[in-house]
């Protein structure tokens, strides 16, 4: 997931020539787009009205509620109940703590996370939203109120009853101000909760906040500052905590399996530092997914150890293998099958200039940069399956995604640029100031790539263009200055909520960018905050896109598509291809968040002493 702005780290990589080829890009690139189905489908995701959310069949609510898990039959092919344990690595300098509304960021996410209680709604593999503890969702005529009926069979382990009082709670203590919350800006824009940031401040008490209990126990009410079509797809993150846990044992109660409590389909079993955490089924769990695996095995390790773990069959899975280790996997016969390519959080990789300085303050020199880039050779001979060519914002797949529609506007076009910048009053590059082009704690994949548009700019413009590696801290404090500190930079930005709001609200005025444009702000906050017929909506957005696009703030280089390695004993319909034809463990991966632990089961061909 993205939780932010925050990038992974992309492996290193060898020389270019080295890298092997893209035997998944091309299909990655003609993949078609979600679009107006998400938009339909998602409920609210991509702005649905009020009255058009989706609601589960009457049928999907038991009239009473189960004794408990129950255990799916498993395939002829799958290995017996007793081995259906899936092993996978985290960063053990990561893990400190499990629980979402705890911290998000020192958690161990990579493997699997998440698992001790469902949020209200869940993304299924096409992306698309769908019910999980709240089995119907509606929303205001005005967009600011949004009313989850909660699953009435959901329990936690202890025995007590799920209820509204839950996420109340959870809430309620992540707006604490002494809390410290790390992802605590999730709430405070874009669909913020009704008094979250004066809560943040200490101007209000924590129970001012619009999250309250609507007329009993199972009807939970979200309250949002500004009209939020798309609050439900923000509460992909709502796992809540157990509110009498959480008052009797502290926050860190899900840390230590004597008190952990799980409405989730796994419980802490063992945590031992630096070393694994382990996963046993919740034999309590009522909700809705059905899950085959009996165990989830975390081991913790140095992520460079990661590739050795999976090669020795003691992983079942593993993100983002180095370049190197991806050549051997594709050079092998017997493994290149292992390798796949999804969406990961659909980021975007991407030059980006302070258009109030010259000489980005002429629209003609930013032009002419995004004619001289070659994302084509950048994706076929550097990225690999890990990218696909950008020439727009938006990912294929995202929502109001139109890439196609706007590939023409900073295409790869030498001549054009040595024109463009010409007129600019640059002949050849003549009396154009030599650039620093500033990168963010960049691994040896980020500089491969901005090498490789350093040597473009140059050949193609004549212009020189130095390296200037940063780390995180500099780079995001001169990044976010007012002013702006960083003249040329570049950088990546991956969804917090799957909604164009989120994507595209990054270059609305006053955010990371020092690009004003005042039809792009008022389109996307028109679009944001529409309420109407989600095709419409859509539409407003690709509207909003092609400003962005043809005002050259920022130069879109490649859609990240990140490559993991599944062992083939890993089965299910978590792998099978989704409607776009992807063949991946979707974001947001084994998770209460994903339909990907009810569509994973271990076969009978793994190796037994994986879980040691």
């Amino acid at each position: 997931m993205s939780t932010g702005s925050e990038d992974r780290t992309p492996a290193p990589i060898p020389d270019p020539a080295s890298v092997p080829p893209d035997p998944l890009g091309h299909r990655l690139r003609r993949r078609t787009l979600l679009g107006a189905a998400a938009g339909a489908a998602a409920a609210g995701a991509v702005g649905v009205g009020p009255r058009n959310a989706i609601a589960s069949p009457a049928a999907a609510v038991p009239a009473a509620a189960p004794a408990g898990q129950a255990v799916p039959a498993l395939p002829p092919d799958a290995a017996p109940p007793e081995r259906q344990v899936y092993v996978a690595p985290d960063n053990v300098s990561i893990a400190k703590v499990l629980d979402f509304y705890e911290q998000v960021y020192e958690r161990p996410s990579e493997a699997a996370s998440d698992l001790f209680s469902d949020p209200l709604i869940r993304l299924n593999k096409n992306f698309e939203l769908i019910p999980a503890a709240a089995l119907e969702w509606s929303g205001s005529e005005d967009g600011r109120t949004w009313t989850f009926r909660l699953d009435p069979n959901l329990v936690w382990s202890d025995g007590t009853p799920v209820t509204a009082e839950d996420w109340i709670a959870t809430f309620r203590y992540a707006a604490d101000p002494g809390h410290a919350w790390d992802f605590s800006w999730f709430w405070a824009s874009q669909g913020t909760i009704k008094n979250w940031n004066q809560a943040l401040e200490g101007a209000v008490p924590t129970d001012q906040i619009g999250v309250r209990q609507g007329p009993d126990a199972q009807t939970l009410i979200f309250e949002s500052e500004e009209p939020a079509p798309y609050m439900p797809a923000k509460l992909l993150y709502s796992l809540p905590l157990s509110a009498k846990a959480l008052a009797e044992h502290g926050p860190l109660y899900n840390t230590n399996p004597e008190t952990a409590v799980s409405a989730g389909p796994f419980i802490l079993s063992e945590w031992q530092r630096d070393q694994r955490i382990v996963y046993v089924r919740n034999e309590q769990y009522t909700g809705q997914l059905k899950v085959p695996v009996n165990k989830v095995i975390v081991k913790l390790a140095a992520p460079d150890a990661f590739f050795t773990m999976y090669e020795n069959d003691e992983v079942d899975f593993m993100n983002k293998p180095a370049p190197a280790q991806l050549k051997l996997m594709q050079d092998d016969p017997e493994k290149a099958s292992q390798v796949h390519s999804g969406v990961g959080d659909f980021r975007c990789f991407y030059l980006f200039f302070d258009v109030t300085k010259a000489p980005f303050d002429n629209i003609k020199v930013r032009q002419a940069f995004s004619h001289a880039i070659d994302r084509e050779a950048i994706a076929s001979q550097i990225l690999g399956p890990a990218g696909a060519p950008a020439y727009s914002w938006l990912a294929p797949g995202f929502p109001a995604a139109n890439g196609d529609a706007l590939k023409e506007i900073q295409k790869f076009d030498p001549a054009l640029a040595k024109q463009l910048l010409a007129e600019a009053g640059f002949p050849e590059g003549e009396g154009f100031p030599a650039q620093e082009m500033w990168l963010r704690a960049p691994s040896p994949l980020d500089q491969g790539v901005a090498g490789a548009m350093a040597s473009m700019i140059k050949e193609n413009l004549g212009i020189d263009v130095e390296i200037a590696a940063k780390d995180q801290q500099g780079f995001t404090a001169a990044l976010n200055a007012k002013p702006t500190e960083i003249l040329f930079g570049y950088v990546s930005y991956g969804m917090d909520f799957l909604d164009p709001a989120n994507m595209l609200g990054v270059w609305h005025s006053g955010g990371r960018h020092s690009w004003v444009n005042e039809a792009f702000d008022t389109g996307l906050d028109e679009a944001a905050s529409f309420v109407g017929d989600p095709q419409q909506r859509l539409t407003m957005f690709q509207e909003v896109e092609r400003i962005l696009v043809e005002d050259v703030p920022g130069v879109f280089v490649y859609h990240e598509t990140p490559v993991q390695l599944i062992k083939p004993w890993l089965k299910g319909d978590f792998i099978a291809p989704d409607e776009n034809g992807i063949s991946s463990m979707h974001w947001p991966g084994y998770s209460c968040t994903s339909t990907v632990p009810e569509g994973l089961y271990i076969g009978a061909d793994a190796p037994e002493g994986r879980e040691g």
